[in-house]
Protein backbone atom coordinates (compact mmCIF):
# COMPACT_ATOMS: atom_id res chain seq x y z
CA UNK A 1 0.00 0.00 0.00
CA UNK A 2 1.22 3.90 -0.74
CA UNK A 3 2.14 5.52 1.81
CA UNK A 4 -0.61 8.10 3.21
CA UNK A 5 -0.69 11.10 5.04
CA UNK A 6 -3.62 13.07 7.08
CA UNK A 7 -4.82 16.35 5.83
CA UNK A 8 -2.43 18.77 7.76
CA UNK A 9 0.27 17.53 6.32
CA UNK A 10 -0.87 16.91 2.69
CA UNK A 11 -1.19 20.87 3.02
CA UNK A 12 2.13 21.40 4.43
CA UNK A 13 3.50 19.50 1.33
CA UNK A 14 1.50 21.66 -1.07
CA UNK A 15 1.86 24.94 0.69
CA UNK A 16 -1.81 25.21 1.18
CA UNK A 17 -4.47 25.34 3.96
CA UNK A 18 -6.15 22.33 4.84
CA UNK A 19 -9.28 23.46 3.72
CA UNK A 20 -7.53 23.84 0.21
CA UNK A 21 -6.06 20.14 0.49
CA UNK A 22 -9.83 19.17 1.68
CA UNK A 23 -11.49 20.76 -1.53
CA UNK A 24 -8.98 19.03 -3.92
CA UNK A 25 -9.58 15.30 -2.39
CA UNK A 26 -13.33 16.87 -2.78
CA UNK A 27 -12.76 17.47 -6.75
CA UNK A 28 -10.42 14.28 -7.27
CA UNK A 29 -7.38 15.85 -7.63
CA UNK A 30 -5.56 13.90 -4.45
CA UNK A 31 -6.22 10.35 -4.16
CA UNK A 32 -7.71 9.78 -0.51
CA UNK A 33 -9.98 7.27 1.61
CA UNK A 34 -11.81 7.52 4.95
CA UNK A 35 -10.10 6.18 7.69
CA UNK A 36 -11.65 6.10 11.20
CA UNK A 37 -13.85 9.35 9.92
CA UNK A 38 -10.58 10.86 8.61
CA UNK A 39 -8.84 11.43 5.32
CA UNK A 40 -6.32 9.49 4.69
CA UNK A 41 -4.04 10.86 1.54
CA UNK A 42 -2.21 8.81 -0.96
CA UNK A 43 1.22 10.57 -0.87
CA UNK A 44 1.78 9.30 -4.74
CA UNK A 45 -1.12 11.70 -5.72
CA UNK A 46 0.87 14.83 -4.20
CA UNK A 47 2.54 16.92 -6.73
CA UNK A 48 6.75 16.35 -6.74
CA UNK A 49 7.17 19.74 -5.46
CA UNK A 50 5.16 22.13 -3.56
CA UNK A 51 4.08 25.66 -4.59
CA UNK A 52 6.80 27.98 -5.02
CA UNK A 53 5.12 31.02 -4.13
CA UNK A 54 1.71 32.58 -3.22
CA UNK A 55 -0.68 32.29 -6.12
CA UNK A 56 -1.93 35.88 -7.70
CA UNK A 57 -5.39 36.78 -7.80
CA UNK A 58 -7.22 35.53 -9.95
CA UNK A 59 -7.48 39.66 -12.29
CA UNK A 60 -3.23 39.65 -11.98
CA UNK A 61 -3.25 36.19 -12.71
CA UNK A 62 -4.73 36.36 -16.41
CA UNK A 63 -3.23 40.10 -16.53
CA UNK A 64 0.14 37.77 -16.13
CA UNK A 65 -1.33 36.02 -19.20
CA UNK A 66 -1.58 38.58 -21.46
CA UNK A 67 1.81 39.66 -20.33
CA UNK A 68 2.79 36.32 -21.54
CA UNK A 69 1.34 37.62 -25.16
CA UNK A 70 3.10 40.79 -25.46
CA UNK A 71 -0.17 42.91 -24.13
CA UNK A 72 -0.93 44.90 -21.18
CA UNK A 73 -4.08 43.70 -19.30
CA UNK A 74 -6.37 46.84 -19.69
CA UNK A 75 -7.81 46.33 -16.32
CA UNK A 76 -4.49 46.94 -14.09
CA UNK A 77 -3.20 49.74 -12.69
CA UNK A 78 0.38 51.19 -13.18
CA UNK A 79 2.15 49.87 -10.52
CA UNK A 80 0.27 46.46 -11.12
CA UNK A 81 1.83 46.62 -14.23
CA UNK A 82 5.51 47.48 -13.04
CA UNK A 83 5.28 44.77 -10.44
CA UNK A 84 4.20 42.23 -13.23
CA UNK A 85 7.00 43.26 -15.32
CA UNK A 86 9.53 42.22 -12.03
CA UNK A 87 7.50 38.69 -11.72
CA UNK A 88 8.48 38.28 -15.44
CA UNK A 89 11.71 39.12 -15.26
CA UNK A 90 12.12 36.74 -12.71
CA UNK A 91 10.28 33.97 -13.93
CA UNK A 92 12.41 34.27 -17.08
CA UNK A 93 15.98 33.34 -14.61
CA UNK A 94 14.35 30.85 -12.27
CA UNK A 95 15.67 27.76 -12.42
CA UNK A 96 12.28 26.05 -12.63
CA UNK A 97 10.13 28.25 -13.94
CA UNK A 98 6.99 25.76 -14.21
CA UNK A 99 7.15 24.94 -10.95
CA UNK A 100 6.88 28.97 -10.02
CA UNK A 101 4.42 29.51 -12.69
CA UNK A 102 2.30 26.56 -11.62
CA UNK A 103 2.36 28.39 -8.48
CA UNK A 104 1.38 32.09 -9.45
CA UNK A 105 -1.20 31.05 -11.77
CA UNK A 106 -3.29 28.64 -9.63
CA UNK A 107 -6.09 31.10 -8.96
CA UNK A 108 -6.77 30.96 -13.10
CA UNK A 109 -9.71 28.85 -12.86
CA UNK A 110 -11.03 25.82 -11.14
CA UNK A 111 -9.83 22.37 -12.42
CA UNK A 112 -12.26 20.11 -13.11
CA UNK A 113 -10.84 16.41 -13.18
CA UNK A 114 -13.23 14.29 -15.14
CA UNK A 115 -14.29 11.04 -17.09
CA UNK A 116 -16.37 10.21 -20.46
CA UNK A 117 -16.96 8.46 -23.59
CA UNK A 118 -15.89 10.79 -26.19
CA UNK A 119 -13.13 13.19 -24.57
CA UNK A 120 -12.47 13.93 -28.30
CA UNK A 121 -15.29 15.98 -29.27
CA UNK A 122 -15.34 18.28 -26.96
CA UNK A 123 -12.73 19.87 -29.96
CA UNK A 124 -15.39 20.49 -31.81
CA UNK A 125 -17.70 22.45 -28.95
CA UNK A 126 -17.45 26.28 -29.46
CA UNK A 127 -18.04 26.72 -25.81
CA UNK A 128 -15.05 25.43 -25.38
CA UNK A 129 -10.90 26.31 -26.24
CA UNK A 130 -8.55 23.91 -26.20
CA UNK A 131 -5.41 24.29 -24.09
CA UNK A 132 -2.92 21.96 -22.23
CA UNK A 133 -1.91 18.62 -23.71
CA UNK A 134 -4.78 19.51 -26.23
CA UNK A 135 -2.92 22.34 -27.72
CA UNK A 136 -0.82 21.56 -30.72
CA UNK A 137 2.07 23.47 -29.05
CA UNK A 138 2.40 21.11 -25.69
CA UNK A 139 3.58 18.69 -28.27
CA UNK A 140 2.19 15.67 -26.54
CA UNK A 141 -0.42 13.85 -28.71
CA UNK A 142 -3.37 13.26 -26.04
CA UNK A 143 -5.35 10.62 -27.81
CA UNK A 144 -8.75 9.93 -26.35
CA UNK A 145 -8.11 12.39 -23.83
CA UNK A 146 -8.91 16.24 -23.99
CA UNK A 147 -8.04 19.86 -22.26
CA UNK A 148 -9.53 22.67 -22.20
CA UNK A 149 -11.26 26.11 -20.93
CA UNK A 150 -15.02 26.82 -20.33
CA UNK A 151 -16.73 29.51 -18.87
CA UNK A 152 -17.72 28.85 -15.72
CA UNK A 153 -21.79 29.50 -16.61
CA UNK A 154 -21.42 26.65 -19.50
CA UNK A 155 -19.63 23.88 -17.47
CA UNK A 156 -22.50 22.11 -16.11
CA UNK A 157 -24.18 21.96 -19.34
CA UNK A 158 -20.51 20.99 -21.29
CA UNK A 159 -20.61 18.32 -18.35
CA UNK A 160 -23.74 17.13 -19.21
CA UNK A 161 -23.53 17.11 -23.02
CA UNK A 162 -20.43 15.26 -22.98
CA UNK A 163 -21.66 13.18 -20.16
CA UNK A 164 -18.60 13.93 -18.02
CA UNK A 165 -18.34 12.89 -14.71
CA UNK A 166 -15.90 13.73 -11.89
CA UNK A 167 -12.76 11.17 -11.88
CA UNK A 168 -9.78 9.82 -9.72
CA UNK A 169 -6.77 11.21 -11.05
CA UNK A 170 -6.05 7.22 -12.68
CA UNK A 171 -9.55 7.22 -14.49
CA UNK A 172 -9.57 10.80 -15.86
CA UNK A 173 -9.85 11.98 -19.33
CA UNK A 174 -10.77 15.26 -19.81
CA UNK A 175 -9.55 18.36 -17.69
CA UNK A 176 -12.14 21.18 -18.22
CA UNK A 177 -10.56 24.74 -16.51
CA UNK A 178 -13.70 26.80 -15.47
CA UNK A 179 -12.65 30.61 -15.69
CA UNK A 180 -14.67 33.48 -15.97
CA UNK A 181 -13.37 33.90 -19.70
CA UNK A 182 -12.80 31.65 -22.07
CA UNK A 183 -9.24 32.85 -24.17
CA UNK A 184 -9.81 32.31 -27.98
CA UNK A 185 -8.08 29.76 -29.52
CA UNK A 186 -5.28 29.62 -29.77
CA UNK A 187 -5.22 30.20 -26.02
CA UNK A 188 -2.33 32.09 -24.86
CA UNK A 189 1.00 30.02 -24.31
CA UNK A 190 1.57 31.06 -20.56
CA UNK A 191 -1.71 28.93 -19.81
CA UNK A 192 -0.74 26.21 -22.05
CA UNK A 193 2.36 26.30 -19.56
CA UNK A 194 0.80 26.44 -16.86
CA UNK A 195 -1.89 23.77 -17.34
CA UNK A 196 0.61 21.28 -18.19
CA UNK A 197 2.29 21.80 -15.27
CA UNK A 198 -0.36 20.96 -13.02
CA UNK A 199 0.02 17.32 -14.73
CA UNK A 200 3.10 16.85 -12.95
CA UNK A 201 4.87 14.60 -15.12
CA UNK A 202 8.44 15.16 -15.65
CA UNK A 203 7.13 14.88 -20.09
CA UNK A 204 4.76 18.45 -19.03
CA UNK A 205 7.09 19.50 -16.68
CA UNK A 206 9.78 19.58 -19.34
CA UNK A 207 7.95 21.00 -22.08
CA UNK A 208 6.56 23.29 -19.57
CA UNK A 209 9.93 24.55 -19.12
CA UNK A 210 10.38 25.26 -22.96
CA UNK A 211 7.62 27.01 -23.49
CA UNK A 212 8.05 29.77 -21.00
CA UNK A 213 11.37 29.99 -22.24
CA UNK A 214 10.42 30.23 -25.62
CA UNK A 215 7.83 32.46 -25.18
CA UNK A 216 9.19 35.12 -22.52
CA UNK A 217 13.21 35.22 -23.45
CA UNK A 218 14.30 38.81 -25.74
CA UNK A 219 10.10 39.21 -25.53
CA UNK A 220 8.91 42.94 -25.95
CA UNK A 221 6.72 43.97 -23.50
CA UNK A 222 4.25 46.77 -24.46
Amino acid sequence: MSKEVGVAEAARILGVRPERARQLIADGRLEARRVAGRWAVDVASLPSAPRRGRPMSQRIAWAFVHLGEGRRAPWIRNEEAYRLRSRRNALVHDAEPELLLRSWLASRAHRHQLSGPSAERLADDPRVSMSGISDARSGISAGHQAEAYVHVDDLEQVCADHLLVPARRADANVWLHAAPTVPPEPVPVLLVAADLADHDGPRELARARELIVQALVNEEVT
